[in-house]
């Protein structure tokens, strides 16, 4: 049997305020929930991007591919903001 890996995606906007506090945030969650994952923060910066990545806005948390806000996992206007 495989055991999935847990894979946690921030996104920000260039220059976002709440990058570090969410990181460590994020961090602090994951330690203790005692989950190992694999935590990667990704940088928007185009409108192409937040599209192709369908960025809601900065900052965003999706683990394993959802977004943490049940309500962000309905909308559709991407952007950089």
């Amino acid at each position: 049997m495989s055991v999935m890996e847990t894979k946690v995606e921030i996104l920000v906007a260039e220059g976002c305020s709440s990058r570090q506090h969410t990181e460590e945030l994020v961090a602090r969650l994951l330690a203790r929930a005692a989950i190992k994952a694999r935590v990667e923060t990704i940088v928007i910066k185009s409108p192409e991007q937040a599209a192709a990545t369908r960025f809601l806005g900065s900052p965003s948390v999706r683990v394993n591919g959802i977004d943490v806000e049940p309500e962000a996992r309905e909308r559709k206007e991407y952007g950089v903001g």
